[in-house]
This record gives structure tokens, C-alpha cells and sequence, in this order.
């Protein structure tokens, strides 16, 4: 009966977690879309700035919506404390430890400033900044419930919630949590994150009845046509993928090489792709309406050519100078113009009908490519069109791309900006535990101490009668002077032992991680090793080789231990 009673209490508080966060975040991302669209009426309503070229009147509100959006950014990040902006990548170190979690401070103002970036028409996207927010909003629920699901459980449903009500795609939500993020599938985690995909999509249908983002209703040509050709071009999509990250990061690795104020570097972004924005207008904001336009076909061969590269160089501008925003939607927005503009010359040279299935392809591609989902970016095509056809052709394209892509610049954006901080989570949950956890903590005091003026008669009396072959040598000041032997103990005999001391020991520091003192005492031989504070040289104590094997194993079941919840 009791575990009858425990398995019904843990469903109702599925449901009750899920519910929850799939309802927030169903109108959180509703309203951030709706929000962006308002302001972006707003502005290609706007005839302020107007000026008279060429007898045509240009209105340069693009450059004042975005100056107004960088100076929200630049007060939210100055007003709240905020050092860096918090994205995909830090839910998805999150969710592989527990030392570093989310800080819902930052969380909250990285939504709002990505909120108000696009709303002033930034080349920046949504589905990032929303996915970070519902991670955020999954941990700052856990705090006022008391369950057995662990803080990655919770993390997880917001971020399956994010996608769900960001594609209606709640499917693909749930996919998405674990390929991307979590990276690991269990029962007790699957259930309350699908409860919260179904919920975000499902109220965001009931709550904001609207179409469907992206609109996608051409007919198929038969897979046998189709399949070679998104073979060969998925090359070009994987380059066009790679030449996006790469632009994102040297955007902001010049950024933090200028010799400029980090206050002013949000407004030069907007500047510039304000007046970029003036006369390409397509690239400005979430570029929904110019997504849709391209899969449909209405852009000329020109203008593709030009988005492309306009998108690609303001998004990687507007992110690295500090204009926040997701890359989610940019990539989207890329992978399409890249797969029209590869439509329209394969329709030059007599493939007819192709133009659709190509751009949907590169759409798919381009983009798992950048957030490292590659089935997730299949089933959001699957749920998107209703299509089994269009899924499969675009997966063909999907595999091959993120096959290159993986080779050549890493598993996805997120992952590199992981490993610009020196996080590998390539490595695993154990690896991240072990890096995090010092070994300070694990430091013993039995130990035998001794100072360089006691002779070496004394020091082996003293080993001997403590069962030990070792002592630390330490001065009226505390500080670590060497390490002692039996042996030179024995030699020493009736002298001082301080003409004895190895002064160069093997040493530990007690901010020396788990993961580094393993690799460090690799080739060490003795009884156990010193344990200093770096800042004050004094001893804090000793280390065992098998006190420290026990600590990785420890540390190492914990780690293994979140996966198996």
C-alpha cells in the first residue's frame, strides 16, 4: 500500500510540476512573440528620422528602435549587476552539476534584454533566450516543491516546455530537453517532461489560437529525386552552418579585444545594423514573415544572396557586441535562405518542384547543426508540416550536415561556448563533478609534524610510534618546509633533520580539483602527499592515495547517480 500511496502522490506531482511550467511558459512564449511582432509594426510603421534621397523618402526608424533596445540592454545589465549574459549553454551545464546553478537573476534580465534586442529590431532570435527561461523558470519552481525529482528534471520540463510552445512542436520539446540538453533518457524524467511539452502546447493552442509559424504546404516530389540532391548539398549547408559559429564567435572575441567601453559596444551594433536594416529590412528582428516568403519562393535569386550574408554578419554582430538574443532563429532564418537560394539554381537547371523541400532541408540542417539537435530538428519539420515525406528527406540532409559539422567545429555553438570556458561536457557528468570538487575537503589530519631543528632520533621515535614512514616538516611560522622519510630519519640519526628534508616534494593544493590530483599523483610513490593552501604556504593537511581514490569514487557515483533519477 505504501507504494501505491508514494507512486500516486509522485503522478500528481508530475502532473501538478509539469502542468505548471508548460502553462508558464506557454504564455511567456506566446507573449514574447507577440511582443517582438507588435514592436516590429511599430517600427516599419514608424516615419521618424525620415530623410528624402533621391526624391524617395528613407525612414531611418530602424536605427532609433535599435538605439532605444541597446539602452534597455545596457541598463538592465548595468542596473541589475549582471556580468554575462545567460543562454542555452548555461542550462546545459546546468543540468550536468549542481555546484553552479542557475542564477534566476540573470535569467530573468537575459529574457528581458533579448526581449527588447529583437523587439528593436536586433538580428537576434527568440527560442534561446526562451529555452534558457524556462531551465530558469524549472529551478526556481523546484524551490517550493518537495519531490524525488532531481533539479535536471525540472530544468529539463521548462526547456521541453520552450520548444513545444515555441513550434507547437510538443513532441520535438520532449526530444529536444533530452538530445540537447539533459543528454540522457530515464523514466522518471521522461514522464513529468512530456506532461510539460503537451501542457505548453496545448495551452498555448487554447489560450493563443493562431497559424502555424512557418508555413509549409508544397507538395513533395518523390523521395528517390529528392534524396541524392540534399545529399550533395549538405556540404553547402554544414559550410554555411560552420561560417555562422564561427562569425558569432570572432564577432565576440574582437568585441573583447576593443579598447572600447562595454557600454558603447551594444550601441555600435545597433547602429550598424540599424542603417543595414534601412535598406535590407528582411533581416531585421525574428524574420518569420521573410522565413515563410522564402519557403514560398518569393525572393529573387539576388536578395537571397544578400539576406544571407546580411543575416549572418549583423545576427553575429548584434550577439557579439552584446545586443542579446538567441541564434535559434537566426540559424532557422540562414538555413532557409541558404536552401531557397540552392532551390532557385537547381530550378535553373531544370529541377522543377524541388525549391520547397531544399529550402525546409536547409532550414532543418543549418540549424541542428548550430544548437546540436539533430532529431529534434526532424521532428519539429515532422510536426511542423504533418509531412512523413518532408521529415525524411529532411533528415537525409540533417545527418550528413551535423556529420561534417561535428568533424570540423564541435557538436554545436553551445557546446564551443562550453569549452571557450573550459567545459567539455562531451566528457560527461563525472568529469564536470570531478573538475568542480577540490580537495581540500578531503584532507586528513593524521599526520605526523615536525619541526627542522628536532633531530632525526627524535622524528623516528615519533613516526614509529604514530604508524607512520613519513613527516612534514613545518617552521615556527607554519609554513610547509618539505617532507621526511624513515629513511632520512634513520639517517639523519642524532643531527638535525633539516639538512635532510626534501624541500620539493610532491604537493597538493586545496583548490587542486578531484580530476587534477588524479592525473597528478599518476607516478607518486609514498605514503601520502602534503595538502597546502597556495595563498599562505601553511599545511592544511594530508592526502592518501587511497583517501583519494575514494573521493573520485564518491564523487563519481553522485554524478552517476543524477543520471539514473
Amino acid at each position: 500500500m505504501n507504494k501505491i500511496r508514494d507512486a500516486l502522490l509522485e503522478v500528481v506531482i508530475i502532473i501538478l510540476v509539469g502542468g505548471l511550467i508548460g502553462a508558464v511558459l506557454a504564455v511567456v512564449s506566446n507573449l514574447f512573440v507577440m511582443g517582438v511582432q507588435w514592436f516590429g509594426h511599430q517600427r516599419e510603421a514608424s516615419e521618424l528620422l525620415s530623410v528624402s534621397i533621391g526624391g524617395e523618402s528613407i525612414s531611418f526608424s530602424s536605427v532609433l528602435f535599435l538605439w532605444a533596445a541597446a539602452a534597455v540592454v545596457v541598463i538592465l545589465k548595468t542596473g541589475l549587476g549582471i556580468a554575462r549574459w545567460a543562454g542555452p549553454a548555461d542550462s546545459m551545464y546546468a543540468a550536468h552539476q549542481v555546484n553552479e546553478p542557475l542564477d534566476i537573476k540573470t535569467g530573468l534580465a537575459s529574457t528581458m534584454a533579448a526581449f527588447a534586442s529583437a523587439s528593436g529590431g536586433g538580428s537576434v532570435g527568440q527560442y534561446g533566450p526562451i529555452v534558457h527561461f524556462g531551465a530558469t523558470m524549472g529551478i526556481w519552481v523546484k524551490r517550493f516543491i518537495s519531490s524525488r525529482l532531481s533539479h535536471e528534471i525540472y530544468l529539463g520540463c521548462g526547456v521541453a516546455a520552450a520548444i513545444s510552445a515555441g513550434f507547437n512542436a510538443p513532441i520535438a520539446g520532449v526530444i529536444f530537453a533530452h538530445e540537447a540538453i539533459l543528454r540522457h533518457f530515464s523514466v522518471r524524467a521522461i514522464a513529468p517532461i512530456t506532461v510539460a511539452s503537451v501542457s505548453a502546447s496545448a495551452l498555448g493552442n487554447q489560450w493563443f489560437p493562431h497559424t502555424t509559424t512557418f508555413q509549409i504546404d508544397s507538395v513533395l516530389p518523390p523521395l528517390a529525386e529528392v534524396v541524392p540532391i540534399l545529399v550533395a548539398l549538405a556540404p553547402a549547408f554544414s559550410l554555411v552552418a560552420i561560417c555562422f559559429m564561427w562569425a558569432l564567435r570572432y564577432s565576440a572575441q574582437t568585441a573583447a579585444k576593443m579598447n572600447t567601453s562595454p557600454i558603447a559596444l551594444p550601441f555600435i551594433a545597433a547602429t550598424v545594423c540599424g542603417l543595414v536594416g534601412v535598406w535590407i529590412p528582411q533581416i531585421l528582428g525574428l524574420g518569420i514573415a521573410s522565413i515563410n516568403e522564402m519557403i514560398a519562393g518569393e525572393f529573387t535569386l539576388a536578395l537571397l544572396v544578400t539576406v544571407l550574408i546580411a543575416k549572418l554578419l549583423m545576427t553575429a554582430l548584434c550577439i557579439g557586441f552584446g545586443l542579446f538574443g538567441g541564434v535559434f532563429s537566426p540559424s532557422l532564418f540562414i538555413g532557409v535562405a541558404a536552401g531557397a537560394l540552392a532551390g532557385q539554381v537547381l530550378v535553373i537547371f531544370g529541377f522543377a518542384d524541388i525549391a520547397s523541400i531544399v529550402s525546409v532541408a536547409g532550414m532543418a540542417a543549418v540549424s541542428s547543426a548550430v544548437i546540436g539537435a539533430p532529431v529534434s530538428a526532424v521532428l519539429i519539420i515532422l510536426e511542423l508540416t504533418q509531412s512523413y515525406q518532408y521529415a525524411v528527406a529532411a533528415m537525409i540532409a540533417v545527418m550528413v550536415c551535423n556529420l561534417l559539422t561535428n568533424r570540423v567545429f564541435g557538436n554545436s555553438f553551445f557546446d564551443r561556448q562550453l569549452l571557450d570556458r573550459g567545459i567539455d561536457l562531451l566528457k560527461g557528468r563525472e568529469s564536470i563533478a570531478l573538475n568542480q570538487q577540490t580537495v581540500g575537503p578531503f584532507v586528513s589530519q593524521d599526520y605526523v609534524r615536525a619541526e627542522p631543528t628536532v633531530s632525526g632520533a627524535e622524528l623516528q621515535q615519533e613516526m614509529r610510534s604514530r604508524g607512520h614512514t613519513e613527516a612534514y616538516i613545518i617552521d615556527t611560522n607554519g609554513k610547509f618546509v618539505g617532507k621526511v622519510s624513515i629513511y632520512e630519519a634513520i639517517e639523519a640519526a642524532d643531527s638535525s633533520i633539516k639538512d635532510f628534508v626534501d624541500t620539493r616534494p610532491m604537493t597538493l593544493y586545496t583548490h587542486t580539483s578531484l580530476a587534477k590530483a588524479m592525473a597528478e599523483v599518476s607516478d607518486f610513490v609514498g605514503e601520502s602527499l602534503p595538502v597546502v593552501n597556495a595563498e599562505t604556504g601553511e599545511l592544511q593537511g594530508s592526502l592518501a592515495e587511497g583517501a583519494l581514490f575514494q573521493a573520485v569514487i564518491d564523487v563519481q557515483e553522485q554524478a552517476r547517480n543524477l543520471e539514473r533519477t
